[in-house]
């Protein structure tokens, strides 16, 4: 009886979520000159993090991607914002890139590829 709830439950759910979900809203722009625009952004806030939590740090360099301060400052920064653009583009960098202030200015050229669904 207890097993049939915790499915019968799991099968509202997972019918349930597709509504709450919005179609089509996806905040990242598949433009290049919104994307590069969105890369400037980014990075321009990593740097100042970067920047800020060097001058914080203890004598031994940590670089910026691993670092949890230009990490956590990076995040509150983008999500300070409030740009659901900049937000979702961040979100959208791979891990090894997001916190890399000197990434391949062409990171973002991967967003242009269209969603085949």
């Amino acid at each position: 009886m207890r097993m049939r709830f915790i499915v019968a439950a799991a099968a509202a759910i997972m019918f349930a979520a597709p509504a709450f979900a919005q179609p089509g809203h996806d905040p990242l722009p598949r433009n290049e000159t919104a994307l590069r625009e969105l890369n400037a952004q980014q990075l321009r806030i990593l740097r100042r993090a970067s920047r800020l939590c060097a001058q914080t740090a203890p004598s031994i360099p940590i670089k910026a991607e691993r670092n949890p301060c230009v990490i956590a400052s990076t995040d509150k920064a983008i999500s300070d914002t409030g740009d659901e653009a900049l937000e979702a583009f961040h979100a959208a960098l791979p891990d090894n890139e997001r916190y890399d202030e000197y990434r391949a200015d062409t990171t973002w050229r991967a967003f242009l590829v269209s969603d085949p669904n």
